[in-house]
């Protein structure tokens, strides 16, 4: 996992959005995209992780785009 993703956040916008972060396997991502939530695109390229943001809740699940693209064992 990078560094980058671990540090503190800085401003109040940061904080708020963390806290609705989620950082979930790839199976979980996989079973998200194929659900009936209303999911939007919420990637962190510049941290190497892929999202999504439920339009309902506004929690953001992410994931490692490494292990993402990984062949299922």
């Amino acid at each position: 996992m990078d560094a980058a993703t671990l540090r503190e956040p800085r401003t109040a916008l940061e904080r708020e959005r963390s806290s609705l972060d989620r950082l979930v396997d790839a199976l979980a991502f996989r079973r998200l995209l194929v659900s009936h939530r209303r999911l939007v695109r919420a990637d962190r390229k510049e941290q190497r992780l892929r999202g999504l943001r439920d339009l309902d809740t506004g929690e953001v699940f992410l994931t490692d785009e490494r292990r993402l693209f990984e062949p299922r064992r």
